[in-house]
C-alpha cells in the first residue's frame, strides 16, 4: 500500500457550509509545540509527517495564529510547488484569506491577509492555476453584509486584483464561486439570486475585463434555484456541473459546456433516482473525458457518493456507491484526474460518528482505496477535502478539528509509485 506523507508546516459544502462557518465559536486556546509533537507521533508508522498543521506559532498580532480556527482549504500547483489557500479567523472574529506555498521544509507566507477590506469577513475561498500563476476567488461581506465576489492572481510576490467585484447585481449576494484557468484566461462560476431565485452565472477575464458568458444564467429553468457550481476546462472550453431544484423540489445534478456563444446541456439529470436529493457536485477530466462526482440521498436516507463519466452522448456510472460503508453518510467529494485515473477524496462518518478523510481511485472496474483513512488523529473530525496533483505526487488538503477544539489545515501527499 502506498503511504501518505503530511506536508504541513508551523511558519482550512458551500452555501450551507457558509452558514455553518459563521456559526463557529470565535476563540480557542494557543496550541504549543508539544501538542503538535503528540499529533505527529499519533499518526502511526504508516504516516511520514513533514512538519506540523498549517498554523503559526506566533502572537495574535501577526497574520496567522495557531489559536484561531482555519477553514476552507484550497490547493493548486505552480510548476511543482503547491500553493495553499485558506480562511482563518483573527482575534476579532473576522475571517481572512491567506495563502502559503511549500518550500521543501515549511509553508512560506505569500503576502498578508488578502481581503479587500481587512475588517470585512471573507468566505467561499477557491483557487486554480494554469501551472505558472495561482489565482484565487472568494466572497467578502460589504458594509451592508452583502457577499461580493473577487479574484486575485500572484505577480511576483504581490497579489493583484482582477477587476472589481464580479456580482451581476451589487445589491445581490454572490455564493459558491468555482474557478478554473486556461492559459491566461480564468473562468468563474457562481450563484446569485435574481427575483429571489438563485441563477448560475459564468464570467471569463479578457484584456478588457470580465465578460458574462451568456446573456442569462445557466439554469435549466430560471424559476428554479441553481447552486453549488463546479467548473473544469477541456482545453479552453468550460464545463460546469451544478445542482438545481426540479419541478418536484428535489435537487438534481446537471452539466453544461460552452459551445460557441451558447451553453449546451450534457444529457439529463445525473441522479440515480430523480426522487432523491443530489448535492456537492465535483467535475474533472481524465484525458478528454469529463467525470462528475456528487452525493445523493438513498432510499434509506443515507448520503452516498457516486461518479459518472460522459461517453458517446450519455452518462455512464463508475461503479456503485463510493462510500467505505454504504450505511454511513459520505460528504463533500473532491475529484481530480491524474494520468489515466480518476481520484476522489471525501469525508465519511465512522462507527463513532466522527468524520474521516478517505481517498480512492478508479481502476477501470472498481474503486480502490488509497489508505483506509487519513485523519491525523482518528478521534478528531475532518471536513472539506481538496485534491491537487503534480507530476510526482497527489496531494489532499482538509480541515481537521484537533483535541484542543481548534480547526487546522492539514496537507498530505501520496508519492507516485
Amino acid at each position: 500500500m502506498a503511504k501518505w506523507m503530511r506536508v504541513d508546516g508551523h511558519t482550512a459544502p458551500r452555501w450551507v457550509a457558509a452558514v455553518a462557518f459563521f456559526a463557529l465559536v470565535y476563540g480557542g486556546i494557543m496550541a504549543d509545540r508539544s501538542f503538535y509533537s503528540e499529533i505527529a507521533s499519533a499518526a502511526g508508522s504508516d504516516w511520514a509527517a513533514l512538519g506540523q498543521p498549517v498554523k503559526a506559532f506566533s502572537s495574535v498580532w501577526v497574520d496567522v495564529d495557531a489559536s484561531r480556527h482555519a477553514l476552507n482549504p484550497s490547493l493548486v500547483f505552480v510548476d511543482t510547488t503547491p500553493f495553499l489557500g485558506w480562511i482563518e479567523l483573527n482575534t476579532h472574529g473576522v475571517s481572512r484569506v491567506h495563502v502559503r506555498h511549500w518550500d521543501r521544509s515549511e509553508w512560506v507566507k505569500d503576502g498578508g491577509a488578502l481581503n479587500m477590506d481587512a475588517t470585512h469577513r471573507a468566505s467561499d475561498l477557491t483557487m486554480s492555476s494554469n501551472g505558472k500563476t495561482p489565482y484565487l476567488a472568494w466572497t467578502e461581506l460589504t458594509a451592508r453584509d452583502i457577499p461580493h465576489l473577487y479574484v486575485k492572481h500572484l505577480v511576483g510576490d504581490q497579489w493583484v486584483i482582477d477587476g472589481a467585484r464580479l456580482n451581476v447585481d451589487p445589491t445581490h449576494r454572490a455564493v459558491n464561486p468555482a474557478l478554473a484557468v486556461a492559459g491566461t484566461v480564468p473562468y468563474l462560476a457562481w450563484s446569485e439570486p435574481s427575483a429571489r431565485v438563485f441563477q448560475l452565472y459564468v464570467k471569463h477575464l479578457s484584456d478588457d475585463g470580465w465578460h458574462l458568458d451568456g446573456v442569462e444564467g445557466l439554469n435549466r429553468s430560471p424559476t428554479r434555484d441553481a447552486i453549488e457550481p463546479a467548473i473544469a476546462l477541456q482545453g479552453s472550453v468550460p464545463f460546469v456541473a451544478w445542482i438545481e431544484l426540479s419541478d418536484q423540489n428535489v435537487y438534481q445534478a446537471y452539466v453544461k459546456r460552452r459551445a460557441g456563444s451558447t451553453w449546451e446541456g450534457l444529457g439529463e439529470s445525473l441522479n440515480l433516482d430523480p426522487k432523491n436529493h443530489a448535492s456537492s457536485p465535483a467535475i474533472t477530466f481524465v484525458g478528454e473525458t469529463p467525470y462528475v462526482a456528487w452525493t445523493e440521498i438513498n432510499a434509506e436516507g443515507i448520503s452516498q457518493i457516486h461518479v459518472k463519466h460522459w461517453d458517446n452522448g450519455s452518462w455512464i456510472s463508475d461503479g456503485g456507491s463510493v462510500n467505505i460503508d454504504p450505511a454511513r453518510h459520505a460528504l463533500s467529494p473532491a475529484l481530480i484526474g491524474v494520468g489515466s485515473a480518476a481520484y476522489i477524496a471525501w469525508t465519511e462518518y465512522d462507527a463513532k460518528g466522527i468524520t474521516q478523510i478517505h481517498v480512492k481511485h478508479w481502476s477501470e472496474t472498481r474503486w480502490e482505496s488509497d489508505d483506509p483513512q487519513l485523519n491525523t488523529i482518528p478521534a478528531t473530525a475532518s471536513s472539506a477535502p481538496f485534491l491537487a496533483s503534480s507530476a510526482s505526487s497527489l496531494y489532499v488538503a482538509w480541515r481537521e478539528v484537533y483535541q484542543n477544539g481548534i480547526s487546522h489545515i492539514v496537507v498530505k501527499r501520496l508519492p507516485a509509485e
